[in-house]
């Protein structure tokens, strides 16, 4: 369906380059050489994407991507420029650009972002068939009337929908599925095994030991068999494959003292086609969750490569959190959103003119309300990335204080996010542990000293005990 291609440029030359590039990759092009031309062409789209240079005459590239945002915000925009140039990429996805690629252009990085366009594509219409509600009342009344004389013994149909629906991962999705089986089922034993796709044998993720599968099952089929011991106890086993488009990605096999029968084999193969569904939505998910981080990383790389004086800070700073994370014990999700914002947490400085962020020199007052800023700058860079939503706020509030003189917002005590008071205390202490051209960095003592001096002003008094018991000197 997107097949073709827009690319807006006033050269000539690099709109016939990008053109002949793309079709070579199998897809259509169509071209215009300004911005005016280009809001003209819209309408004879679906287009999958558009590569739009900046400075451009009558309309410049900046515009066209805020007017293109307007008339469909879906629909991808790829900046083009003559230098990796940071600035311009970054004020660029500030109006909508979701990439940018810079001259001379390869057929491998323009493939590269295409594909990840389609994939982008893919996602999103998959979300919107999958979020439409109608379509979803209409099954689940369907599924409900046919149930309705056993609906006392079941789950509503809507809330599986809904618990489904709102997992993220793969883990939490076969867990869900496990747990509604038995609510479904009485007096069952449910079990997962995913499928190894290397040798198509089932695997026992309790003992890690392949099992051997059914021909049948590796069809699509149910397979129903009769596993009494003896003929005092009775005991059948039915195992459902679990199919994401068209192959098996897993068996459910519950094990009950009677048949189950078409009403019971109904509603749990109503549970997986489901599932099914957001698993693979969850994948897509998870591809596009990972290209996007491995993206920002290498902003955050850049950053460091930038400042020699700083470099390796964003590692060190997140070597420490994770200490203070394991210290504290906090949960894995807690950790994963902590270690991401570690990360990142300094990304704001991409937007720091060098002549400040590199001065040899201590800073002027008006300087360092300039370097003050790079905490909304990384906040804003994230905050159109719903993913990221949690590691936003954590990075915007990494430089408030416990007293509430610190920035961007002047938060204090429990206001400050609990992950944005460990961050703050790590940042801090390898900030004073390194060394600068104006000054050489404390020893670790020194580093302990000043926290115990500012417990209670600029950091969390108890988590800055924690620290210093269990981070500082390890």
């Amino acid at each position: 369906m997107f097949e073709k291609v827009l690319i807006v440029d006033d050269d000539p030359g690099i709109r016939n380059t990008i053109s002949e590039l793309i079709q070579e990759l199998g897809y259509k092009s169509e071209t215009a050489s300004d911005g005016v031309e280009a809001l003209g062409l819209l309408d004879s789209g679906p287009y999958l994407c558009v590569f739009t240079d900046i400075m451009m005459p009558n309309m410049s590239g900046l515009e066209l991507i805020r007017k293109i945002k307007a008339q469909d915000v879906s629909l991808p925009i790829i900046v083009i420029t003559g230098y990796a140039s940071l600035e311009i990429a970054i004020e660029a996805m500030k109006y909508g650009a979701s990439d940018f690629i810079s001259k001379p252009f390869k057929v491998k990085q323009i493939e590269l972002l295409l594909n990840k366009v389609r994939r982008e594509k893919i996602l999103l219409e998959e979300n919107r068939r999958f979020s439409d509600t109608l379509h979803l009342h209409r099954l689940i009344d369907n599924l409900v009337g046919q149930l309705e004389d056993k609906n006392e013994e079941i789950i509503s149909l809507q809330e599986i929908s809904e618990k489904i629906i709102s997992l993220k991962g793969i883990r939490d999705l076969v867990g869900a599925i496990i747990d509604v089986s038995k609510q479904l089922l009485d007096e069952t034993d449910v079990r997962f095994f995913p499928l190894s796709i290397k040798d198509n044998k089932l695997i026992d993720t309790g003992s890690g030991k392949e099992l051997p599968v059914d021909p049948f099952l590796l069809q699509g089929n149910i397979v129903r068999k009769n596993t009494s011991e003896t003929q005092l106890v009775e005991k059948f086993e039915t195992i459902f494959p679990l199919m994401i488009e068209g192959q098996v990605f897993g068996a459910l096999s519950i094990i009950s003292s009677a048949v189950l029968g078409e009403d019971k084999e109904g509603k749990i193969q109503y549970l997986l086609n489901r599932s099914a569904e957001r698993l693979e939505n969850v994948a897509l998910y998870e591809g596009l969750y990972e290209n996007m981080l491995s993206t920002l990383n290498s902003m955050a790389k850049i950053l460091d490569a930038r400042d020699p004086h700083t470099s390796q800070h964003s590692t060190r700073v997140t070597t420490l959190s994770m200490s203070m994370a394991a210290a504290l014990g906090l949960s894995e999700e807690e950790r994963e959103t902590l270690y991401i914002a570690a990360s990142l947490h300094d990304i704001g400085k991409v937007g720091i003119p060098d002549n400040i962020l590199l001065k040899p020199d201590k800073l002027t007052d008006e300087e360092f309300d300039f370097i003050k800023r790079h905490p909304d700058i990384g906040a804003d860079i994230l905050k159109p990335l719903p993913p990221m939503a949690k590691e936003t706020e954590i990075i915007r509030h990494h430089h408030e204080r416990f007293d509430g003189r610190g920035y961007p917002s002047g938060l204090k005590e429990n206001d400050i996010p609990y992950l944005s008071r460990i961050l703050c205390l790590a940042d801090s202490f390898d900030a004073m542990t390194s060394d600068r051209p104006y000054r050489k960095g404390m020893s670790v003592a020194e580093a302990v000293a000043e926290i115990c001096k500012c417990k209670g002003r600029q950091f969390d008094p108890d988590l800055a005990d924690t620290f210093i018991e269990k981070v500082a000197g390890s």
